[in-house]
């Protein structure tokens, strides 16, 4: 086993956060992921016709994925995991494989001219990892392959989301990352997911998107949420939960009975051999309702009713989920409404100020009159008229844009 220098100094960092991570250090630890190589991931591109060479990747390329991976659990309040030398063999043994057939396949079979320990060495990451086809290749494409997992797109891997649950899998220690190209130029990435090197992790549940702050370029409107369960803390027997999730801002409302499959949206029970537990998937079918994506600024909150300890008493989740943004978001204007008010002496009126974007980091507004023996304004925004005569209104948000209204009092 061995953990690759350039991931050290992250790892540190990452094995002893907890949930209540900010904005900020969720992007300082993005930013700390090891950088992609400057040319090709490989350090020797392997051949994939006999004679068979499986050749490797450089450290680069491999840090790169690594970091990415143990972000992602630091997100969902997991462990770090380190990186083996043997699992890298026989991961690139494995995508040298599955290029050598062009398509992916868990159980790929052996060519005719491929040697059986070759043979071996890659059967064994085909089935014991998660696997993925791309038809593009570039310095970032191991990395890509692990963000690919996380994700766990498509219809065909909705109903248990097995690359995510292994991935964040609490009892994993450690991995390896391999890639190939096949003759047709397709790439082939490979990552070793059944290691179970942390037996005795202490998990309650891997959430996904996890609670607290939580990147939203890391999830989209066509991707699922999963929430996994510690089958030792949790009474499994007759598990019938009820899934609600809603966005204050939005007033956005879905509800899901994952065991029957039914709710606003797609959802399942899925209880299959992937990773630690079972899992509950639920994805809002959000048509016709004007949402465009997950952004910064946006607080989900989860209530699961229906759960029961080992002991078999209840025991609902709740948590809140607040999507932040990876990069920093500088606000480019601020609007006033209403543009203009006419008001009698001691009459009020409610003015609105909306900063663009509103996924922009600062949201804060300041205001002011002109004229304050015509007109105040409190700092929520709340106009008074105080005597007859004109003034402005004007509202500022943290970036320096400002709007005006303009008042008249008589």
């Amino acid at each position: 086993m061995k953990i690759i220098a350039l991931c050290l100094a992250l790892l540190i960092a990452l094995s002893g956060a907890a949930l209540a991570h900010t904005r900020e250090d969720i992007r300082e630890a993005y930013q700390s992921i090891p950088s992609a190589p400057t040319a090709s991931p490989y350090a020797q591109a392997p051949s994939v016709a006999a004679p068979y060479d499986a050749g490797s990747l450089t450290g680069a390329a491999r840090a790169e994925a690594l970091g990415f991976l143990n972000f992602a659990r630091w997100l969902a309040g997991l462990e770090p995991v380190a990186e083996s030398d043997i699992y890298d063999y026989q991961c690139q043994h494995g995508a040298t494989l599955l290029a050598a057939l062009d398509y992916v396949d868990h159980n790929a079979p052996r060519p005719a001219d491929m040697d059986d320990n070759f043979y071996d060495s890659a059967h064994l990451a085909t089935s014991s990892g998660c696997i993925a086809r791309f038809n593009w290749m570039r310095q970032t494409i191991v990395r890509e392959g692990v963000e690919y997992f996380l994700r766990d797109d498509g219809e065909e891997n909705l109903n248990a989301l097995g690359h995510r649950r292994w991935a964040l899998n609490p009892r994993m220690s450690a991995t390896g990352f391999g890639l190939a190209n096949a003759t047709s130029g397709m790439s082939y990435v490979v990552m070793y997911a059944h290691d179970l090197g942390n037996a005795n992790a202490r998990w309650e549940s891997v959430r996904w998107p996890a609670a607290g702050d939580f990147p939203a370029e890391l999830i989209h409107g066509h991707l699922a949420w999963s929430v996994v369960l510690n089958p030792e803390l949790y009474d499994l027997n007759g598990l019938d939960p009820t899934v609600t999730l809603a966005e204050a801002g939005s007033g956005l409302s879905f509800r899901f009975h994952p065991a029957s499959g039914t709710g606003d949206g797609f959802c399942a029970l899925n209880s299959e051999g992937y990773g630690a537990g079972p899992c509950l998937i639920f994805r809002p079918d959000f048509s016709g309702t004007g949402f465009t994506d997950y952004l910064q600024n946006q607080r989900w909150h989860v209530r699961i009713d229906g759960l029961r300890d080992a002991g078999g008493a209840p025991r609902p989740m709740d948590y809140d989920v607040n999507m932040v943004s990876l990069t920093a978001q500088d606000a480019v204007n601020v609007e006033i409404y209403p543009l203009e008010a006419r008001l009698a002496p001691g009459e009020t009126l409610q003015l609105q100020a909306d900063v663009i974007p509103a996924y922009a980091d600062d949201l804060s507004v300041a205001w002011r009159s002109s004229d304050e023996a015509v007109a105040t304004v409190s700092g929520d925004g709340l106009l008074t008229a105080v005597a007859p005569g004109k003034c402005e209104i004007t509202v500022a948000c943290a970036a320096g844009f400002e709007d005006v209204c303009r008042v008249e009092v008589g």
